[in-house]
């Protein structure tokens, strides 16, 4: 029987998180048949030796890369040799203690076909507050300054906190920008349409422009609250200041910015424009 949706787990050293991870998903309650796919990007022995432990769960895969893909194209490869319905593009650290929350997610996606990516709402492990998972399609100037002490100028202070959706009720359905690929899942038509993630984005934005592209391609992003994650609150990206000359990662991120912005240089927000044309 063909699986319904294919769940993709990307590791990068948190092994132990990811067998919780495939638990939780292994205990939801569905209508539908999915399988898993746990891709290991860590290239060190322990860590793969843990994971390699779920391979005799059913219908659980485990791939253990021989070299640090990147972001995008680990998702890639093994997203174009699915052939499920949706994917689900999902960071090592989720835990889904909901039951329903697959079967909330599937339902809403296949009764709105308009839908190209969704995101449930997602909380941080120790402190149960929402995670701001939303952003706006952003300019590169409130990226760095979101990292900068330019952030609490009077004249970027706003910008900045519409730019990380500060102000969005997160208890509420709704249409936004794009969705941190944290949790995400995509309609497989869509992301063939796309060729999934740009891999010219080794770590970063390949997740912005895939929500870009869903809106110009005429597919809603949604956040959708009513399912709801866990995720250990860890992020890449953060930090700022003299971290950014520390850090690979945020000098990464920080490249992938350029090149993302140079790419939509002239482009208006796709959000707009679509609501403008219905």
């Amino acid at each position: 029987m063909q699986n319904k949706a294919t769940i993709i787990i990307l590791d990068y050293f948190k092994a132990k998180r990811v067998k919780e991870n495939v638990l939780s998903f292994l205990k939801q309650k569905t209508d539908f048949s999915f399988e898993i796919i746990v891709v290991d990007n860590s290239c060190d022995e322990g860590n793969a030796k843990i994971l390699e432990e779920l391979k005799n769960l059913s219908n659980v895969e485990v791939i253990i890369n021989k070299k640090n893909k990147g972001y995008s194209k680990a998702y890639n490869d093994i997203a174009r040799k699915t052939d499920s319905k949706y994917l689900f593009i999902v960071n090592p650290d989720i835990v889904c203690d909901d039951e329903n929350s697959l079967q909330k997610i599937i339902n809403y996606m296949d009764e709105n076909k308009n839908i190209g990516i969704l995101g449930p709402k997602q909380i941080n492990d120790n402190t149960n507050k929402t995670a701001m998972t939303v952003r706006a399609f952003s300019k590169l100037y409130l990226q760095i300054a979101r990292r900068t002490f330019f952030r609490y100028l009077w004249v970027l202070k706003n910008k900045v906190k519409y730019d990380e959706m500060q102000h969005l009720d997160y208890e509420k359905i709704q249409d936004v920008d794009w969705l941190q690929s944290s949790f995400i899942v995509v309609r497989k038509k869509l992301w063939d349409k796309l060729s999934g993630f740009n891999e010219k984005y080794f770590l970063f934005m390949a997740d912005v422009e895939l929500c870009f592209l869903s809106w110009k391609n005429k597919y809603r992003v949604v956040y959708f609250p009513k399912a709801v994650v866990r995720a250990d609150g860890e992020r890449l990206s953060v930090g700022g200041g003299m971290k950014f000359f520390q850090s690979k990662v945020l000098r990464q991120h920080f490249k992938d910015a350029i090149k993302y912005k140079l790419k939509h240089l002239v482009d208006k927000n796709p959000r707009k424009e679509y609501y403008k044309k219905i």
